[in-house]
């Protein structure tokens, strides 16, 4: 676990770098929020399977600044159109995945306390 400043929130993630955990994400965890962080930027796809609540998809350039927002990801049906993989619009280097049901203030950068 780790902390950091979103925002004017400080809030506790898990944060995610190595390839099993960015893999695996928050998959069959219970109300948490996790910070993914990859080796370089690039177009990572986030999905919902096995997902027990609904996400909101914070996507940062290798700056720590906002590039992409995907808010209230809902969770994986038997509806096909559930089936989805989520994608920024520009390269990125961290994730954040906030649990959408608590409504934190999005913000535009982050940083680690």
């Amino acid at each position: 676990m780790r902390k950091i400043k979103f925002g004017n929130s400080k809030i506790e993630v898990l944060y995610l770098k190595t390839y099993f955990e960015l893999v695996f994400g928050l998959m069959f965890k219970k109300e948490r929020n996790a910070l993914l962080e990859f080796k370089k930027e690039g177009k990572y796809g986030i999905w919902m399977l096995f997902m027990r609540y609904p996400l909101d998809l914070v996507f940062f350039d290798r700056n720590k600044k906002m590039i992409d927002l995907i808010q209230n990801i809902h969770l994986v049906s038997l509806n096909p159109k559930t089936w989805k993989t989520y994608y920024p619009r520009k390269k990125c280097k961290y994730v954040l995945e906030l649990d959408a049901r608590k409504k934190l203030k999005i913000d535009s950068t982050f940083n680690f306390i």
